[in-house]
């Protein structure tokens, strides 16, 4: 069971909280449809005219109360209750006293010019504003959000705090990214040198572990979309924003272009990220399977102060009931530092995707219909074979056959054949001027696995030398497969591959060759197709960002982008008082939730997270005098050496 300390809450914060409803008139501003909040542990009390002071003294003293004023103004008396005494049990107590005239809570008032931040388009982000508006075809409920309006009253500030995004990369020159970058203060940009000696070289933004090096430009979208939730910036009159306005955002990538990475980079990823301030680790990411390396990184993440913030999975399971080496992690860890995170929609309620748990996932986050940015790539280059095949040059028994309309194919007139090595050589490709390529086509076919093999190859010569390039393919069942030496086995339905072509970037002459190469020999004396490609596109990043500028935001779905939410929140506790432990900013969002009926025995809490509520418990709590610890490991348990950790994104 997760070893977080539910503290009960002052009625105040969970029943009486602001509501943030403000109309949909350009203008607009925040009006109360809820009751206000108020100051935990504090009541005003009138009493009756003619009543003994003496009196009042002796119940107040009898039940623990002190008096904070006398309001004399209105007659009244402005008192603190004891630690042991809730709000709601002392207005039991005082409005059942035949002395008493009235007693209510210290309320909370506010300024009534709260407005939205002026991002273009804010009112697609109902996580953080729901007023039940129609967000990408569905209408939600209103006030079904974070209350993110009442936390910025207090702060919007957060560049006092690193959030480390363990990944796929971030667009660096998103308009709405760029400028809440973390920046490496002991680096000296793009000398070759190593500066700050921490063993990575020009490590400005952090440090791609993918292709060990420090371009951390995002390859998937997934780690972009995810840094906006967090740290899109705020009120800047453009696109939208994060929960945390200007918090310090460290693009750490271990996820590939289909969004998987390897365990030892997510490992190596969490040190970098401890060993250079960061306070907040996000992990939009995860896999069934206990891996005891990882569970010690995030445990060491743990001792050095840090908070990991974690996706529960979109497989709509139930993490409690499965057996331990098939829960989904690093979220189902038995670790004090995490914060499991499951998806809660648009009207409050857990979509059948997403993953629960009483005791293995702590909160839900909104999870659906999540706008954010995205990276900007544009076609440069594409082929579709529908008008022949033009430029390529083929050999064998490669071929155009008509599939819908046309594809390219090893064996278009049926199965083929043993002790093939033929080619399919595309025209050239001008990359000038271009980063980041990236290589998508359409992939169906079937190959003798492990011995019949499609080769995808490039070159920046028609006569080679040739290159293998890793493929990345998506399944129809969602699964991604990394293919480093090959394609084999069989795919029955067009999945879509993807190959990183960075090594080619600004290359004026640059080809693409697939390969096709069988063995003499079939081992199960059976037939196969071969293979067919189609809709093959090349695309480059735009760092101009053209016109209109909703070509550079999208919506998406999963715990992947629930829990960026949960880290903003994280991010706007620590800004505001950031000598508090992991454990009291973990304490003050679990304890904040609003409580929901579609998550009791869902999740730990029983509830998706209140910013407003969250902060106003942290502002509460005293500064830790040490910090807090964390539960030991169980190295009885060993992962296989071959789980792959994949982005939490449902599509």
């Amino acid at each position: 069971m997760k070893k977080s300390s539910i503290v009960i809450i002052s009625v105040c914060l969970q029943i009486f909280t602001f509501a943030h409803a403000f109309s949909n008139e350009p203008g607009r501003t925040a009006s109360s449809a809820k009751r206000p909040g108020c100051i935990p542990g504090e009541l005003i009390v009138k009493y009756k005219p003619g009543v003994n002071r003496k009196t009042a003294s002796d119940l107040s003293n009898r039940i623990g109360i002190s008096t904070v004023k006398k309001i004399k103004f209105i007659d009244a008396d402005h008192i603190r209750l004891p630690s042991h005494l809730t709000v709601d049990e002392a207005l039991t107590i005082y409005r059942n006293n035949p002395d008493v005239e009235w007693v209510e809570p210290n309320y909370i008032r506010r300024a009534m010019a709260v407005a939205p931040p002026a991002d273009t388009f804010f009112d697609n982000l109902w996580g953080l504003y729901n007023s039940g508006q129609k967000i990408n075809g569905t209408y939600g409920k209103s006030g079904a959000d974070i209350d993110i309006l009442e936390a910025w009253e207090k702060t919007t500030d957060c560049s006092n705090t690193i959030i480390a995004i363990i990944d796929s990369g971030i667009d660096l020159n998103h308009p709405d990214l760029k400028n809440n970058l973390w920046t490496n203060p002991g680096e000296i940009a793009d000398n070759g040198i190593d500066d700050d000696e921490n063993g990575y070289v020009d490590d400005i933004h952090g440090w791609n572990f993918v292709d060990n090096n420090n371009d951390v430009s995002d390859s998937n979208e997934h780690g972009t979309h995810t840094a906006g939730v967090i740290a899109a910036q705020g009120n800047n009159s453009i696109g939208i924003t994060g929960v945390c306005w200007s918090a310090k955002i460290m693009p750490l990538k271990f996820l590939n272009t289909h969004g998987t990475g390897s365990s030892v980079d997510e490992i190596t990823a969490i040190e970098y990220a401890v060993a250079n301030g960061a306070k907040i680790i996000n992990a939009s990411f995860g896999e069934d399977g206990y891996l005891t390396g990882e569970y010690n990184a995030i445990q060491a993440a743990g001792n050095a102060g840090l908070l990991f913030i974690s996706a529960a999975g979109n497989g709509g399971i139930d993490n409690d009931a499965e057996p331990l080496d098939e829960k989904t992690y690093p979220g189902s860890y038995d670790l004090d530092n995490i914060i499991s995170v499951a998806a809660s929609d648009q009207n409050e309620r857990l979509p059948g995707w997403s993953n629960y748990g009483a005791t293995t996932v702590d909160v839900a986050a909104p999870g659906t219909n999540i706008y954010g940015p995205f990276t900007n790539r544009q076609t440069i280059w594409s082929e579709v074979f529908d008008s022949g095949t033009d430029g390529w040059d083929l050999t064998g028994t490669w071929g155009r056959t008509y599939f819908s309309p046309y594809v390219l194919s090893t064996s278009p007139s049926g199965d083929y054949d043993p002790d093939l090595n033929i080619t399919a050589r595309s025209p050239s490709i001008d990359l000038t001027g271009q980063r980041m390529a990236l290589m998508i086509f359409s992939l169906r076919g079937s190959s003798e696995k492990n011995y019949d093999k499609l080769y995808l190859e490039t070159s920046t010569s028609s006569n080679g030398p040739w290159t293998n390039q890793t493929v990345e393919i998506l399944s129809s069942s969602g699964k991604n497969t990394h293919f480093e030496n090959g394609i084999s086995g069989t795919y029955s339905t067009w999945s879509e591959a993807r190959v990183l072509l960075t090594l080619l970037d600004g290359s004026s002459e640059t080809y693409i060759r697939f390969r096709f190469e069988t063995d003499s020999y079939n081992a199960n004396n059976e037939t196969y197709n071969g293979w067919s490609v189609d809709d093959i596109e090349i695309k480059a990043l735009d760092d101009s960002y053209p016109s209109p500028e909703e070509n550079h935001y999208t919506f998406l779905n999963g715990t992947s982008f629930a829990t960026p939410f949960v880290s903003g929140v994280a991010g706007l506790i620590w800004s505001k008082t950031p000598s508090l432990s992991f454990a009291q900013v973990k304490d003050s969002i679990i304890n904040g939730v609003e409580k929901l009926p579609a998550f009791e025995d869902k999740v730990l809490s029983g509830g998706r997270i209140n910013a407003n509520n969250s902060l106003n418990i942290s502002l509460n709590l005293k500064v830790p005098s040490a910090p807090g610890s964390n539960s030991n490991g169980n190295d009885d348990i060993n992962g296989s050496s071959c789980f792959i950790r994949a982005a939490m994104t449902h599509w």
